[in-house]
C-alpha cells in the first residue's frame, strides 16, 4: 500500500508541475495579447520592465521584445538565489515567451487601434494583464525582471515591497512622460497599473481559500499514518491534520484546488470513505 500511495503522490506531483508550465504558457500568451492590443498601441506606459521596454522603443526603435529580454536576463541571473531554482526557470521559460509573442503580434497586428477610448482600453488592457500575470504567478513564476528588481533593491534599501514597486514603476512613467512628452498618458498608466494590481488582489484572495475536509472511515488512523509518512508530498497539500474524539478524520487543505489529490489518497486506504468539504476562512487557521 506504501508504494502505491508514494506513486500516487508522484504522479500528483508531476501533474502539478505539467499544469504549472501549461499555466505559464497561456498566460504568457495572454499577456502578450493584451499588452499587443490594449496597451501598446495608445503608448500606455504601466509600470514594470514591459513598460521600460515601451519606452526604449520609441527612443531606439527596437522591438519591445527584445528590450525586454535584455533587461531581464541580467535580472534573472542576479536574481535567481532570490528566486529558487524551480521559479527561476519558470520564470525564463515566461520571460521568452512573452517577449517571442510580442514581438510576433506586433509584426502581425502593425500599428492597428482596436479600442478608440483609452480610458476603457487602460482598464480592459489592466484587468486582462492582471489576470495573466496571477496566472504565471500561481505557476509558481514571476513573467518579468520588476519583481526581480524590487527584491533585489529590498535588500539594499529597507523600504517596505509595495512601496519599492511604486517607486520603481513612478520611475518608469517619469521616463515615459519624458520621452512621449503626454502628461495625459501618465494619468491614464496610473489607471493600467492600479487595474493590474486590484485584478492580481483579487484572484489571489480568491485562490488562497482553504477546504475544511470532514472523512469518515472505519480506517481513520491508517488514512493519517499515510498522511503522515509522506509529508515530503503531502506537505505541500494538507496545513493541517486533525483527529477528533468522535473517530472523524478533519484535513485542512493549503488549496481548495489540492481536494482531489486528498480524495486520492484517502480512497487508496479505504475505497469506502466518506468525504466532505467546506471551504475554510484563511486567516482563522
Amino acid at each position: 500500500m506504501k508504494k502505491r500511495i508514494t506513486l500516487l503522490l508522484q504522479r500528483e506531483e508531476v501533474l502539478t508541475e505539467l499544469k504549472s508550465y501549461t499555466n505559464v504558457l497561456i498566460g504568457s500568451f495572454i499577456l502578450s495579447i493584451a499588452y499587443v492590443i490594449f496597451i501598446i498601441p495608445h503608448n500606455i506606459v504601466p509600470g514594470g520592465i514591459l513598460g521600460l521596454s515601451i519606452v526604449i522603443n520609441k527612443l531606439t526603435g527596437m522591438s519591445i521584445g527584445v528590450v525586454a529580454l535584455l533587461i531581464n536576463i541580467p535580472l534573472l541571473l542576479w536574481g535567481t538565489k532570490v528566486l529558487g531554482g524551480k521559479t527561476g526557470v519558470k520564470t525564463a521559460f515566461s520571460m521568452v515567451l512573452v517577449s517571442f509573442y510580442i514581438d510576433i503580434f506586433s509584426k502581425i497586428l502593425g500599428d492597428k487601434i482596436f479600442v478608440e477610448d483609452v480610458l476603457v482600453s487602460c482598464l480592459f488592457g489592466g484587468v486582462i494583464v492582471g489576470f495573466s500575470v496571477f496566472m504565471v504567478m500561481k505557476a509558481g513564476a514571476t513573467t518579468g525582471g520588476n519583481d526581480i528588481l524590487v527584491r533585489i533593491l529590498a535588500t539594499k534599501i529597507k523600504l517596505p515591497f509595495s512601496q519599492l514597486i511604486l517607486i520603481v514603476d513612478g520611475v518608469i512613467i517619469f521616463l515615459g512622460i519624458f520621452v512621449f512628452k503626454d502628461f495625459t498618458m501618465a494619468a491614464y498608466s496610473i489607471v493600467a497599473i492600479i487595474a493590474i494590481s486590484k485584478t492580481i488582489g483579487y484572484y489571489i484572495k480568491k485562490s488562497t481559500t482553504h477546504m475544511t475536509v470532514f472523512v469518515f472511515s472505519k480506517k481513520n488512523l491508517l488514512i493519517q499514518e499515510a498522511f503522515l509518512n509522506y509529508q515530503e508530498y503531502t506537505n505541500t497539500i494538507l496545513k493541517l491534520i486533525h483527529h477528533d474524539s468522535q473517530g472523524k478524520l478533519i484535513l485542512i487543505t493549503r488549496n481548495a484546488k489540492q481536494l482531489e489529490a486528498i480524495k486520492s489518497v484517502v480512497y487508496s486506504v479505504d475505497a469506502n470513505a466518506n468525504i466532505s468539504a467546506l471551504e475554510s476562512n484563511t486567516e482563522s487557521i
